[in-house]
């Protein structure tokens, strides 16, 4: 697939990473792949989206590697786009696979176990990120010589970001249903859904669960549907074409977005989209209120139908910071 400045291809890391990150088990063994598509920005540190692969266990520590650690102000959500791992959070055990997305808030201990090589997208805010974490690994990389330097290692000895690993050893657990289990989300279970001719909108995290500063929305779309954006859209957007087929159009250029793509979409760049097959997009940026919004919308529409004006729908955009112009099937 052709790429462009917009265009992030999770398919074909080797082109689509900006620069890569191992991680080593105990025993030497490559334990993740790590790249990043987007870096983060401003004073919560939005827009972060990183790649991983995240390799299974070995045999001789599936018994004991349950990686037990908490954020004690970030937030991360995931996406598991193959594989099977264990999450062990709240006293629960969670067989999470292909399809799940998993939330987790800040403070709130959790772990995971990879039975298999996973495919695990990342999105986060708030997490803090130690830069000479990243100083140490470029010089290790330039120079393996000094990969094993205890007094260079020391430099980073912080880590990369607010990841703090606790004391015990295992978690203490009952398997449970992903169903039954608030950490993990799917689009088929969302807070809320919302439908239209070509469109379901779909509030996977609320903004409540990322301490107000972000929800996760997922339109699934089928083919034919159309949107446009307003003409200088002020907020910037990054949206993860998580399966189907979207044509894109940003800045004049037109290019086409199929499974596990990312799309960055700069502020004031004048954009539309087109449904070629049956997609899920969802909103990795999460700026606009589309929850408030649609529940107010929602509202409006059951109660009070002949409030539904043109003028009422534009006054909700505007309050809500929904950037959509107009939607509709081709």
């Amino acid at each position: 697939m052709a790429t462009n400045e917009f265009l992030y291809d999770l398919k074909t890391p080797e082109t689509t990473w900006r620069g890569k990150v191992q991680h080593f088990f105990p025993n030497g063994d490559v334990g993740s792949d790590v790249g990043r598509i987007t870096p983060a920005v401003g004073p919560h540190g939005l827009y972060w989206c990183l790649d991983s692969l995240m390799h299974k266990v070995p045999d001789e520590l599936m018994d004991s590697w349950e990686m037990p650690h908490y954020h004690a102000h970030g937030y991360e959500t995931f996406f598991v786009d193959s594989g099977k791992l264990y999450l062990y959070i709240n006293g629960q055990r969670v067989l999470c696979q292909k399809g799940d997305i998993v939330h987790l808030q800040a403070g709130q201990a959790h772990g995971f176990k990879y039975l298999e090589d996973t495919k695990w997208r990342g999105t986060y805010h708030d997490l803090e990120t130690y830069p000479e974490s990243g100083d140490v690994a470029r010089v290790k990389r330039m120079m393996p010589e000094l990969k094993d330097d205890p007094e260079l290692t020391a430099l980073a000895a912080r880590g990369e970001m607010d990841s703090n690993f606790m004391a015990l050893l295992k978690f203490d657990c009952v398997d449970a249903p992903a169903e039954q289990c608030l950490a993990v989300k799917h689009v088929d279970r969302p807070h809320a859904a919302y439908e239209f001719p070509g469109l379901s909108m779909r509030i996977i995290v609320e903004r409540w669960e990322n301490g107000g500063t972000k929800e996760l929305a997922c339109a699934v779309c089928e083919p034919g549907f159309t949107a446009e954006w307003v003409k200088y859209p002020p907020l910037r957007e990054l949206f993860y074409v998580r399966s189907g087929k979207v044509k894109f159009t940003v800045l004049g250029q037109e290019f086409i977005a199929d499974d596990e793509c990312v799309v960055d979409i700069p502020r004031f760049a004048p954009h539309s989209m087109e449904v070629l097959e049956h997609s899920e997009i969802y909103d990795l940026g999460g700026q606009s209120y589309w929850s408030l919004f649609l529940q107010n919308y929602a509202s409006v529409r059951k109660f009070r139908p002949e409030q539904l004006t043109p003028e009422t729908v534009e006054s909700l955009k505007k309050r809500f910071d929904i950037q959509i112009k107009s939607i509709g099937m081709k």
